[in-house]
């Protein structure tokens, strides 16, 4: 198995004491939360094998890690590979602007259907009136 040195000494100077028995989401988990701070992806993954250890370079293992984070909902994706935890993040602040006058019921008053009927009729036969009267004659007998 091939692990890198550094990896192992920066968890060893951070004092990241983690049991490897836990699953690869768990110590991710871990590793994030006693860091305070989001990780790259291969650098999290390196951190994980190295506890459970266990052969980083696997590409297998790699995808179904990546899956796992994936489906978790602990964690968050920060973009450009980084990953760190939701509990980071700040929830969405809805905020809405109510005044006076918007809270306050105006009135609305419907024609009524007949009425509302009678206008589009006048409207359209207005427009009928307008149209010019060139072939009359044809139709009528």
């Amino acid at each position: 198995m091939r692990f890198t040195e550094g990896v192992i000494i920066k968890m060893e100077e951070a004092g990241l004491e983690i049991n490897p028995k836990l699953s690869e989401v768990d110590i991710a988990y871990q590793i994030l939360k006693k860091s305070g701070s989001g990780k790259n992806f291969r650098e999290l993954m390196q951190q994980v094998c190295a506890i459970k250890g266990i052969n980083p370079d696997n590409p297998q293992l790699m995808a179904a890690f990546h899956t796992q984070i994936n489906l978790d909902n602990r964690f968050a994706y920060q973009g450009q590979g980084n990953w760190g935890l939701k509990e980071w993040t700040q929830a969405k602040v809805v905020r809405r602007n109510i005044s006076y006058a918007a809270s306050r019921p105006v009135p609305f008053r419907r024609r009524s259907l007949q009425d509302e009927i009678e206008h589009d009729e006048s409207e359209y036969s207005e427009a009928y009136d307008l149209m010019p009267a060139e072939d009359e004659e044809e139709w009528e007998e």
